[in-house]
């Protein structure tokens, strides 16, 4: 936001010199005039008339008199013009100046450790509220005071309109009279107002102050709001940091005057700024002030590379060669900007590169022995000199090529050598054998930039592959030097292909992986490993030693560390009775993680840790423990309520059917039709319920695990008759045929007829309450080796796969003629306490079969999985005899379930 002040210069500056500058233009205008217009009317008057002669010498005169006078009006008009012209620019010159030192002023504002609030309105704005005000200052401060806004003032239009509106409710504390007390409001409404000033602090709710000061700016208001502890800390963070970057600089500074290489400092002008002792020993002054004072540059090369330097913003090196002292030196030159801003200094070092060139000139005396050597080693080689001529090569590479050495001798040049080879048929096949032949004779062209040295690998026509490093010799040409690789690259790929295997198997390894030395180093260790115990990629990289390793592991640890000192102990010992391997060492950490440890001796000597986190095993382990115990909490109950309910619901049930059988054999007088129906009524509810609550204790019993089973031999034949006997009633009232199915030498089984009997009414119940009149049910055996097979097989509606995964659950009832649910749940529970098990095949719409397996002889045999077995169970209530859950529309047929039930 522009100041009051600028904008207010700005318009006054503009006016100003707009004003001067018309001012003088219509000044200079009629000058203008007055000067031309005698002249221009005497051309007009007198086109053709002699002027000596026409005019009297007075008129002569007046004329001349005039032209002085025109003369001197153009002569002030230009000089008026060029002092409204000096007097614009000095204008524009004084409010470029009064921008820079606004702009220098907000930068220091917003340099305070607190904020300033500018406020730039009229009465309206005012007394509409806080207003806009200009915003200066840091953000650590704004962040600061914006922590102590309360919750319900978050909602604002801005941060400065919540943090006012949290703070102008606060009394100012000031050098005022107590009874005199104003909010910060109330001041800040003053000062914008009606230019009262004021200084003084409010204390938030939380008891620290907050520093306001109010003063009158110009045309402006400024208010300030100062947190005495950022500033105070900000001060003692300055401070120590200006310690120690001084620490720093003068440690710096020491070492550098003292290093044994020239090192200096340039200004932005490339003038020495600092330099060190042996830079004054360079240049050969008596000390560095003297270097300084006299400018002493290396070499004239040393400030050409620091102009680049200084020109390109990077770091730029170079050579020089000086006399020092009578000696030839050779340096090597690097300046380096100092930092990234505009007309930045730089930094130059100059390391002694003499020795180098010695090297260089001692390099021909090596030059015979290197060739002997040359002669002994298996890998062939050939040299050429400058010229392309071959003038050495071993016996190793004629025996590669299979070059004669009468040919050799001839000293061929090496791209005849090629084309030979290429003829040959033994060099490798490119797609442009001339491109490829310069790419191989390159390095003999010297020019600036060109490579010293190449290597390629040629894959020969007889599958040998062949790794070429070609390099220039000291002396001129280059060597050449062919290795046959083949077998390395062989090597090289299976041990690749190993080694990545072995990685890919260690980091997709649930366990973490370490493998020490005999020596205790690191060799290797997986992801997981790293991950477990969160350890430092860096420091794993470095292949540390186990010491090491188990410290920083020990620092997690919370139980369990004398597991670590064992793990040492295996991985570093070399006696027999400590490479043995280390099982489950436990191990907890300060995170609540717990692991298990082992360790397994190698046999090249290392050892290999294992560790596996087991924190959610014990934790299920935990919460496995704490649920069985509810669990057999909750069977204990159950017990209590089965043992509760067998003698409260079934005395009285009792009771209910012996009078209501009394009253239905009319023994106490005769019943009316009506009546009789009533009592029919009855005994079928009371003979349901009863039924119902026999089941429920059955299944109580069976999950409770105390139920037996009171085996005998019984004939399968005659039970599925008698269960064919006593439902032909139900299978009557549900008009459906009802057939059996089962051979007549099927034999008997060791199995309890009771249970037996009863899985037989429920599925034959289920059936018909799921078959449709006219339908049929079929009840069969049959028997394999080991096992008789009971199955009950209706043409009834069907069960959806969705509702045969729930069949087998107690208490699960689909369909309109459902009940409890109870009836398949027994009929699978009795058939496991045989060691048999239930299947069900069924599709909707094509009826349902249920197929029972017992033993010959009940045993507790290994079901299979009860999830196959139960696949197509369906979703109703299984009534247990025939009377169930149906009214029997005559008198014989109400007696007809008391009966069956007393004959089960």
């Amino acid at each position: 936001m522009e100041s009051a002040f600028k904008k207010t210069m700005k318009r006054t500056g503009r006016s100003r010199g707009e004003k001067d500058r018309h001012g003088y233009r219509a000044q200079l205008m009629a000058a203008s005039a007055l000067a031309l217009a005698p002249a221009g009317a005497f051309a007009q008057t007198a086109p053709t008339v002699d002027l000596a002669g026409a005019f009297h010498p007075f008129a002569l005169g007046a004329i001349g008199v005039l032209t002085l006078a025109a003369a001197g009006l153009l002569a002030v008009a230009l000089r008026l013009a060029s002092a409204s012209r000096n007097q614009s620019v000095l204008w524009s010159q004084r409010l470029a100046e009064m921008e820079a030192q606004l702009e220098k002023a907000e930068g220091v504002l917003s340099a305070h450790p607190g904020l300033v609030l500018v406020w730039e309105d009229d009465y309206d704005a005012i007394e509409k509220g806080w207003g806009e005000p200009k915003i200066l200052g840091g953000p650590a401060a704004l962040a600061s005071l914006m922590s102590f806004a309360k919750a319900e003032d978050l909602a604002g239009p801005s941060p400065i309109a919540r943090l006012l509106e949290s703070l102008g409710n606060l009394p100012v504390e000031d050098d005022g009279p107590s009874d005199e007390i104003k909010t910060l409001r109330d001041k800040v409404h003053e000062l914008r107002a009606h230019g009262l000033p004021f200084s003084g602090s409010v204390v938030t709710s939380e008891g620290r102050p907050i520093e306001a000061d109010g003063r009158v700016a110009g045309s402006q208001v400024a208010l300030w709001l100062t947190d005495p502890a950022v500033r105070m800390a900000e001060d003692a963070g300055l401070i120590g940091k200006v310690r120690e970057r001084t620490t720093d600089l003068h440690g710096a500074l020491a070492l550098l005057d003292r290093v044994p290489m020239p090192a200096w400092r340039r200004n932005a002008d490339l003038s020495l700024a600092w330099v060190n002792r042996a830079y004054a020993d360079a240049v050969e002054a008596a000390s560095p002030a003297a270097a300084l004072k006299d400018q002493l540059e290396l070499d004239s090369g040393a400030r050409k590379i620091a102009e680049r330097a200084a020109a390109e913003r990077r770091p730029v090196d170079g050579r020089i060669i000086v006399n020092i002292r009578g000696e030839r030196r050779v340096f090597r030159i690097v300046e380096t900007p100092m930092h990234t801003a505009g007309a930045a200094a730089l930094g130059g070092v100059a390391t002694d590169i003499t020795d180098l060139d010695r090297a260089r000139s001692d390099l021909k005396s090596h030059i015979d022995a290197s060739r002997k050597t040359l002669d002994q080693i298996p890998v062939a080689v050939a040299l050429f000199n400058a010229a392309q001529t071959l003038t050495y090569h071993n016996d190793a590479f004629a025996r590669l090529w299979g070059l004669d050495e009468a040919e050799l001798a001839t000293q061929p040049s090496h791209g005849e050598i090629l084309d030979r080879l290429r003829h040959a048929g033994k060099l490798p096949e490119p797609e442009n054998y001339a491109d490829w032949k310069s790419e191989q004779l390159a390095l003999y062209a010297a020019f600036e930039g060109a490579a010293d040295s190449a290597e390629d690998a040629w894959r020969l026509p007889d599958g040998r592959t062949l790794r070429v490093a070609r390099a220039r010799h000291p002396l001129g040409g280059i060597v050449v030097v062919f290795e046959d690789i083949s077998e390395r690259l062989a090597l090289a790929a299976r041990y690749n292909t190993q080694i990545n295997v072995q990685r890919a198997t260690l980091n997709n390894l649930a366990e973490g992986v370490a493998v020490f030395g005999a020596d205790g180093a690191m060799r290797l260790h997986n992801a997981a490993f790293q991950r477990l115990f969160r350890l430092d990629k860096d420091l794993l990289a470095e292949r540390p030693h186990i010491d090491r390793v188990l410290a920083a592991l020990r620092s997690n640890v919370a139980r369990g560390a004398e597991a670590l000192d064992e793990v040492k102990r295996r991985a570093v010992s070399l006696t027999p009775e400590d490479r043995v391997p280390l099982e489950e060492a436990s191990l907890t950490l300060i995170d609540g993680r717990s692991f298990s440890a082992a360790t397994e001796p190698l046999p090249d000597g290392a050892t290999l840790m294992r560790v596996l986190d087991v924190t959610d095993s014990r934790e299920r382990e935990k919460e496995l423990k704490e649920r069985n115990a509810f669990l057999e909490d909750i069977d204990r109950q159950k017990s209590k309520f089965v043992d509760h309910i067998s003698y409260q619901l079934r005395t009285p049930l009792a009771t209910i059917i012996g009078f209501a059988e009394m009253l239905d054999d009319q023994m106490f007088g005769m019943l009316n039709d009506r009546q009789k129906d009533y009592v029919a009524s009855i005994l079928t509810a009371s003979n349901h319920l009863r039924d119902l609550i026999t089941d429920i204790i059955d299944l109580a019993v069976i999950d409770a695990g105390k139920m037996t089973l009171e085996v005998s031999s019984v004939d399968v034949r005659e039970l599925l008759a008698n269960a064919a006997t006593y439902a032909a009633l139900k299978a009557e009232d549900a008009q459906t045929k009802l057939s059996v199915e089962c051979a007549k030498d099927i034999g008997p089984i060791v199995a309890d007829a009771k249970r037996l009997k009863q899985v037989l009414f429920n599925l034959l119940s289920n059936a018909f309450a799921y078959t449709a009149p006219g339908g049929n049910v079929v009840l069969g055996a049959d028997r394999t080796p080991g096992l008789v097979r009971i199955f009950v097989a209706d043409t009834g509606r069907g069960v959806s796969p969705e509702d045969q995964a729930r069949a087998f659950d107690p208490f699960e009832s689909r369909g309109p003629s459902a009940g409890a649910g109870l009836g398949l749940s027994l009929v699978q529970k009795f058939i496991s306490l045989h060691g048999g098990w239930v299947r069900m095949e069924s599709e909707p719409g094509k009826g349902t079969r249920v197929t029972c397996y017992l033993p010959e002889r009940a045993a507790p045999l290994s079901a299979p999985d009860q999830g196959q077995d139960q696949s197509c169970a369906p979703k109703a209530d299984q009534p247990r005899t025939a009377g169930k859950g149906q009214a029997a529309p005559a008198r014989r047929r109400r007696a007809g379930g008391p009966k069956a039930q007393a004959a089960e």
